[in-house]
């Protein structure tokens, strides 16, 4: 028993040891941690941020709108009249072609011939007219002569229907004829003269409006109709983009205004365009509302159906401008850093347009203000922050 009391007083002691070490290597620990730095704890803190001086600025917001090349004046080059079989084509797809240029001809011996028939019926109408009117000069004279012999007693009352029948009668008869049935008869002479020329005319089927021919038809010895056209002749010195904007910037749109087009296809430079025309109602399916803008085209390079991407710039004025990476939050709900007497300040921000590189901030932000631009992401309120480097 006296063995088994000795070893209990041992142990006792042993626990008694590690427990008063636990005890001050705890206390040791604490103190460690609670040690004030000889530089004081404020500095230590400090949170290294760079900062921008928020400043009023002329924002200019970009917007792409797409569509696609079109020729500014296109037709389709039909036969006029009745049509017929084709007897030569005169240009290929690619051509340049003039306006009243003879592109396809029609048979046209018949038509000819039609022709010259309708120039001898004028010259014979008109040469009846000439006879016409010597028989109305004779036939008058005759009749003033017929007419004072009567006056005079020369032909008595009793013969006054012979001098009817001799001389009044034959003198309306040559009047009538010349000066209402020759012209008549040489006026249905001419148009019928014209009428012929016409359809001549008609056989040689002619460009409508300078330009590229975009398609041919037909091929000699085809018939040719009103129903299909012919040929196709696109105006391509000017082309023109459609595309389609939405409602918040089409009342910023103004006809006339130039802007900047990328077609890819063709050039890594931007070409100059003019809206032409902005519609005045929204498309009923797109709920969109259509633009053209035209683009020069002077060596033909822009082709019709070519993609083609707008760019919209709208200048805002007075803007309090930041850099976009000076904002933190998202959907909607914004802030930026400010540094007030060395401090981090949490501002709510209302964001208005951005360029890609800056924002302008409607609401929550004052010209000159410090606005934290690098080092935002592990910032609280109140936090005391160390400006390494200001942008102006």
């Amino acid at each position: 028993m006296m063995r088994e009391g000795v070893w209990w007083q041992m142990a006792g002691r042993k626990y008694i040891q590690v427990a008063i070490i636990v005890i001050l290597l705890v206390s040791l620990l604490a103190a460690g941690c609670g040690q004030q730095p000889e530089d004081g704890n404020e500095e230590s803190k400090a949170a290294p941020v760079e900062v921008v001086k928020a400043q009023k600025g002329s924002l200019v917001e970009t917007s792409v709108v797409t569509g696609k090349l079109e020729a500014l004046a296109s037709s389709g080059v039909v036969p006029s009249g009745q049509g017929g079989k084709v007897e030569s084509v005169n240009a290929d797809v690619g051509d340049w072609v003039k306006k009243g240029q003879t592109l396809v001809v029609l048979e046209n011996t018949l038509l000819s011939s039609a022709v010259r028939q309708a120039e001898q019926g004028v010259v014979q109408a008109q040469s009846a007219l000439e006879i016409a009117k010597i028989d109305y000069e004779q036939a008058k004279v005759n009749y003033e002569r017929g007419k004072t012999l009567f006056e005079q007693g020369a032909i008595s009352k009793a013969g006054q229907q012979g001098f009817e029948t001799a001389y009044e009668i034959p003198y309306k008869k040559a009047k009538q004829n010349f000066e209402k049935n020759r012209p008549a008869a040489l006026a249905s002479a001419e148009a019928g003269l014209a009428q012929a020329r016409e359809n001549y005319n008609n056989s040689f089927i002619k460009a409508p409006i300078a330009g590229v021919v975009t398609d041919v038809n037909v091929d000699p010895g085809e018939m040719a109709s009103a129903a299909v056209p012919v040929v196709a002749v696109a105006n391509l010195s000017t082309v023109v983009v459609k595309a389609a904007v939405a409602e918040d910037l089409v009342n910023k749109l103004k006809k006339g205004n130039e802007v900047q087009v990328n077609v890819s296809a063709v050039s890594a430079e931007p070409f100059k365009g003019k809206i032409t025309s902005i519609a005045p109602a929204a498309d009923k399916s797109t709920k969109a509302f259509p633009v053209e803008v035209q683009l020069g085209n002077p060596d033909g390079k822009l082709k019709p159906g070519m993609f083609a991407e707008i760019n919209l710039t709208q200048e805002h004025p007075d803007s309090i401008v930041v850099p976009k990476e000076a904002i933190v939050g998202s959907g909607g709900d914004y802030a930026v850093w400010v540094v007030e007497e060395g401090k981090a300040v949490r501002r709510d921000v209302k964001l208005g347009p951005d360029n890609g590189k800056d924002v302008a901030v409607l609401t929550g932000l004052k010209e000159g203000e410090q606005v934290v631009a690098v080092g935002n992401g592990a910032l609280r309120d109140g936090m005391q922050v160390e400006i390494k480097k200001q942008e102006k």
